[in-house]
């Protein structure tokens, strides 16, 4: 029995080292994802069903064949198994929902800018274009942009974005900070 265990936890433990070694590095995901028409069944925060079992095993595998090793009754060995499992399979999930969250959307659109202040860096003419500095995820972007009413925002004038047309210039209006 202890052989059959160190064998599964060996094995189920390898193959989990390798897939989260290839997810993390290369993005290579061997996972499943299962589709149910309109129910998608997919582990959720990158650990995925194949690697939650891959762990269940693993780990179980290991807390029982130790507890078997201290002469320990099969019963009680088999459920802190079972119960060491569940919690290896629980904290790997919250590890991994923490590296995605780490990951930062460096992507971005006009569309982004919409309601936000910023400042106006070469002046906008009355029925002209100028360009405005917005801050967008954390950098200054400089978008092309046309005055609301058709008046001149001098250059430094602090604005706010209320409108972002189809061809991505931005319509401001003088703001105060």
């Amino acid at each position: 029995m202890i052989t059959v265990l160190t064998y599964v936890a060996l094995i189920t433990g390898g193959l989990l080292i390798l897939m989260l070694l290839l997810s993390i590095f290369s993005g290579l995901d061997l996972d499943l994802d299962l589709d149910f028409g309109d129910v998608e069944v997919d582990g959720g925060g990158g650990l995925g069903i194949l690697k939650g079992f891959l762990t269940f095993f693993s780990i179980g595998s290991w807390t029982v064949r130790i507890f078997l090793l201290s002469q320990l009754d099969p019963v009680i060995a088999f459920t802190v198994g079972i119960a060491a499992g569940g919690v290896a399979v629980y904290l790997l999930s919250l590890f991994l929902k923490f590296l995605l969250s780490q990951q930062e959307n460096v992507n971005w659109s006009a569309q982004d800018a919409l309601l936000r202040p910023g400042k106006v860096y070469l002046k906008i003419p009355p029925d002209g274009e100028g360009i405005v500095k917005v801050d967008l995820k954390g950098t200054y972007r400089e978008l092309r942009a046309r005055a609301t009413e058709g008046q001149e925002i001098p250059t430094g004038t602090p604005v706010l974005v209320e409108d972002v047309q189809s061809d991505g210039i931005v319509v401001v209006s003088p703001h105060d900070e």
